[in-house]
């Protein structure tokens, strides 16, 4: 749907009527690395999970790594405890919830700002604040970027991006 907004950072919706399928897409907030956002659209992952009502057909899915490559770990380990606790309240009021958790991809060039040696350890990060929750699945996609044939990207190419795509449907509708 079209909600007359900039594709980049802003909230996008999908719908899918033969299936009855809705999805909303939103970038987290700050820090980010857009280029301008209305500050409006700036959401913390954890608020919006909180508003979320859940049921059996409700899937949350998200990745909370690219943009966090710029920041301590210490930083990081603190968001990702603030969105582990909102997954955990989401879970405990409706556990036929599916949540989602897509691991980051490789860096690509690497450079003195960004190495895949710390994004693995935001992955391992969010692996461990998550592991033991029963309805978390962890889509670890790490392989998928950087063993394949193109080059690594952050940004993968539209091939990469098919087979996560369907792996995630694998946990969603796998029939």
């Amino acid at each position: 749907m079209d909600h007359h907004t900039h594709p980049v950072g802003e909230p996008l919706m999908a719908v899918e009527l033969k299936n009855n399928i809705i999805i909303h897409w939103r970038a987290h907030g700050v820090p980010s690395r857009f280029h301008k956002m209305f500050i409006a659209n700036l959401h913390y992952i954890s608020n919006d999970i909180d508003e979320i009502a859940g049921g059996p057909h409700a899937v949350v899915v998200f990745t909370y790594c690219a943009h966090l490559v710029f920041q301590p770990i210490t930083f990081y380990v603190f968001e990702v405890a603030k969105i582990r606790q909102s997954v955990v309240a989401l879970l405990s009021r409706s556990p036929d919830t599916t949540v989602i958790i897509k691991s980051g991809n490789t860096a690509g060039p690497k450079d003195i700002f960004i190495s895949d040696w710390h994004i693995m350890q935001l992955n391992t990060v969010m692996r461990e604040m998550f592991s033991g929750i029963d309805g978390v699945i962890f889509l670890d996609v790490w392989q998928m970027t950087s063993c394949h044939y193109l080059l690594e990207n952050m940004h993968p190419e539209p091939v990469i991006i098919a087979n996560e795509v369907d792996m995630f449907l694998s946990y969603v509708c796998p029939s």
